[in-house]
């Protein structure tokens, strides 16, 4: 799946239960959302009128070019388990076309409401965005934006070469053991530990739009440079005692004038790349070849990129 998304607007249908105002207000607000960025939703209340066929609104919509966006509360969850009212009959329109096409991925389940994560029955355990906890809610409705527009959360690394044909057999192990695959952590945050004199001091952290491949070299016993030569990397700035996300705020405030920032044990470096993604890089200890237990430069590092293309480091990320 390609990183850029199609220049055709996806489709999606909403399907939802009128639990109460407040609740069918909230999916409104989520469906002109997704039309402001985008999404070609298909909603009862723009689509249909009084003395409107819902029975042949519902099915035109299961057609086969549309996601479904199913908002998956308390009360959708018990109609569509119990065939009630509509929602029971989008899921005897929607399941037949869903089966015909399981590799699909048609259907997205919306937590919303829904205290226990109950998901209808029909959908098995697909899946879901997680939009109960208002404080995630930019992080799940990105998630969900990413999906319908065909971009891949974690992308793909393309396929290396066979080790076993590039090299004698004498030659492999070793090849393998110091090979650039090594020096890579593609997730959104973990810990790394590597000797930063290997691989001209180079990791990789993240993946795809949100990857960021950082440039370590010595430059005493607790501290190491950091640089902006890599070809992904736009800048790199120093954030002083930051040792949580939390600390880092508003990331765009840090100075990224400089090639170089020289970062100490206890301090952070703030990276962003040429995809407009930040990252945040904690650097917990710091081992010169003298120090190091096992006789080889050392450098050990927390990091932390948010899922969306956004320079906010919000508390309790």
């Amino acid at each position: 799946m390609s990183t850029v998304a199609p220049s055709i607007p996806p489709k999606a249908f909403i399907s939802y239960s009128w639990d109460n105002a407040e609740h069918m207000d909230w999916v409104l607000q989520l469906a002109t959302r997704l039309r402001h960025d985008g999404v070609d939703v298909v909603l009862d209340r723009w689509d249909t009128s009084l003395g409107s066929d819902l029975s042949l609104f519902m099915e035109q919509s299961a057609d086969i070019e549309f996601r479904v966006v199913a908002i998956a509360s308390d009360t959708y969850t018990s109609k569509a388990d119990n065939a009630e009212g509509g929602v029971g009959y989008e899921r005897r329109v929607i399941t037949p076309t869903l089966m015909a096409n399981l590799a699909g991925h048609r259907i997205i389940p919306v937590l919303r409401s829904n205290p226990f994560a109950a998901l209808p029955r029909f959908l098995g355990a697909a899946k879901y965005v997680d939009m109960r906890a208002p404080e995630r809610y930019e992080d799940a409705y990105f998630e969900l934006l990413q999906d319908l527009h065909g971009m891949e959360a974690t992308p793909k690394p393309p396929l290396g070469r066979n080790p076993f044909l590039l090299h004698p057999d004498s030659e492999v192990r070793s090849a393998v053991s110091w090979s650039k695959g090594r020096y890579v952590s593609p997730g959104l945050s973990g810990t790394v530990q590597f000797d930063h004199s290997n691989d001209d001091g180079q990791y990789v952290i993240g993946a795809g739009d949100r990857s960021f491949t950082l440039a370590f070299s010595v430059s005493g016993p607790d501290s190491v440079v950091i640089y902006h030569d890599p070809a992904d990397i736009r800048t790199v700035a120093l954030a002083r005692d930051a040792t949580e996300p939390s600390h880092i705020g508003d990331a765009s405030q840090y100075d990224g004038s400089s090639r170089a920032r020289v970062i100490k044990t206890g301090d952070a470096a703030v990276v962003s790349n040429v995809n407009g993604y930040w990252a945040a890089v904690f650097v917990d200890e710091i081992e010169v070849r003298e120090t190091s237990l096992t006789g080889e430069p050392r450098i050990t590092f927390r990091y932390f990129i948010p899922e969306t293309c956004t320079p906010e480091f919000r508390p309790g990320t």
